[in-house]
């Protein structure tokens, strides 16, 4: 095959366009390099030899995961394949139950309708971490130049008793049952009406069907597969790909208060929106008005909910991108927050040693304590869902009453095109002579684990981060009014460009 791309192993895998740098041939010799490593890895002892192979409702992804299967099982690997599309932290799930040696997906999770990819997860089940991934990425481009691969067919690896397909949807449901108060929730089934989205993805039907079980009514929408998405729409729980939920929600709100003013049947449930992307590892919520509300607020929410609500009490973990809001909650409760570089890795990791009783990240990634070890957009929307029950106040009141308390908190993140290899020769120069105090804020500290970030007096920062794939640098801020945000995030991006 050509070798004029290479393959990188990023944050989550391997990504690419179908059928340009992603085909048949790209996904064999993935997955042969990652038999060569496991094999390297553990020298022949392997604790097991099980694999744990899923995939989204992407074009050909379910061809690819047999291909994969097909490889492995040639490698002399037990193959346990999901028997339909799969959520990411389902396949995550699935490894800790099976003691599997770790898992492959083939997923490009919220990325755009062309694009597909493979993501390895090690024995521990969150997202393979640095040192694997480099490992991976250097025998992937070596097998590209030099193509090599076992391979066997399919149903040939079935009657050989090397692969079995599975359902790894119910084990996994029962279990997030288990971790939510289903009494509470079922308690406010007659104040709510939710409505709910797999954008098209690997969710659908589990989070409907666990609020049916508990007695809610519900409107489910772009449940069924479409492998495009929607022309244009990729399958990302963002404000913008939300919005047509949140006008559906504003017309259900607004149709109950018209009902009740002209005296006819009176409804007391409100609609929220709960949604999850494409492999169902990120969640987007909405609430009363339809209002997409930000990660960085419903991640605070939810920890400080774990300790005042459920009574699990602990330090909490975050990204370098992530808000500080996380902080002050942290310390309000005497706890601390762990920084991590950009990457639910990191984060996952953390969890799966038991080191933080909630991670999470601004890019809607969330997970908690004795749960999955990699993110979860499914429990995090019911784990919503189970707040406002405790609470028994409308979300957008819960919103105001944590920024009233903790607050308040304005973040953002812009793209700034930048020449990298320039920027790379004289970011370390800059930010070793950064002001003592800038636009009237002392500075308090740096930190360069992921980027280049600064710290202010009044908890507000800066972070400099460069794009792995294109020529862009991204600065996030966050700060007390949106007019300060503004103004520091365009100052620093005059001093560093």
């Amino acid at each position: 095959m050509s070798s004029s791309f290479e393959i990188e192993f990023g944050t989550s895998g391997y990504r690419g366009k179908i059928a340009d740098d992603f085909t048949y041939e790209s996904v064999k010799l993935v997955s042969q390099a990652v038999c060569d490593f496991l094999k390297e890895k553990y020298k022949g002892s392997f604790p097991s030899k099980q694999i744990v192979i899923g995939y989204d409702t992407r074009f050909l992804s379910e061809e690819f995961a047999k291909i994969s299967s097909c490889v492995f099982c040639a490698n002399g690997f037990n193959v346990i394949f999901a028997d339909t599309f799969t959520p990411t932290p389902v396949i995550a799930i699935k490894i800790l139950k099976e003691k599997a040696i770790g898992a492959i997906n083939i997923t490009a999770s919220h990325n755009p309708y062309n694009y597909n990819g493979i993501k390895f997860s090690p024995e521990w089940g969150g997202p393979a971490l640095p040192e694997d991934t480099e490992v991976l990425t250097k025998k992937s481009n070596e097998l590209l130049k030099n193509p090599r691969y076992n391979f066997m067919d399919f149903n040939e690896a079935k009657k050989a008793g090397l692969l079995k397909e599975e359902d790894f949807i119910g084990y996994y449901a029962e279990l997030v049952k288990s971790k939510l108060d289903l009494k509470l929730i079922k308690e406010y089934a007659a104040n709510l009406y939710p409505f709910i989205t797999s954008l098209h993805g690997t969710s659908k039907g589990i989070i409907g069907k666990i609020l049916g079980e508990a007695g809610y009514q519900f409107k489910e929408i772009y449940e069924e597969r479409d492998a495009f998405f929607k022309p244009g729409f990729a399958p990302d729980p963002s404000a913008k790909n939300l919005k047509e939920m949140g006008k559906m929600i504003r017309q259900y709100n607004e149709g109950k208060a018209d009902e009740n003013s002209k005296g006819k049947d009176k409804s007391n449930k409100t609609a929220i929106g709960l949604a999850a992307d494409g492999d169902a590892d990120r969640y987007g919520i909405l609430d009363e008005d339809g209002e997409f509300v930000e990660p960085n607020i419903i991640f605070p929410l939810l920890y400080n909910y774990y300790i005042e609500g459920k009574g699990i009490k602990g330090d909490a973990a975050r990204s370098v991108a992530t808000s500080a809001l996380l902080d002050r909650v942290a310390r309000h409760y005497g706890f601390k927050v762990i920084e991590t570089p950009v990457g639910f890795k990191f984060l996952g990791k953390l969890i799966s040693e038991e080191k933080v009783v909630i991670a999470g990240e601004e890019s809607s990634g969330l997970t908690v304590i004795g749960h999955t070890p990699d993110k979860d957009g499914i429990f995090t929307c019911l784990l919503v869902l189970e707040m406002l029950a405790y609470y028994k106040k409308p979300l957008k009141v819960l919103v105001k009453d944590i920024l009233k308390k903790f607050g308040p908190i304005f973040t953002k993140r812009i793209n700034v095109p930048v020449n990298k290899e320039k920027f790379k020769a004289e970011i370390d120069e800059k930010m070793e002579k950064f002001p003592d105090v800038f636009k009237g804020r002392k500075v308090t500290g740096k930190n360069l684990t992921d980027g280049y970030k600064v710290f202010f007096d009044d908890d507000s920062w800066l972070l400099a981060r460069l794009s792995g794939t294109e020529d862009l640098m991204r600065i996030y801020g966050e700060a007390d009014t949106e007019q300060n945000l503004d103004a520091l995030m365009t100052a620093f991006q005059k001093y560093l460009v």
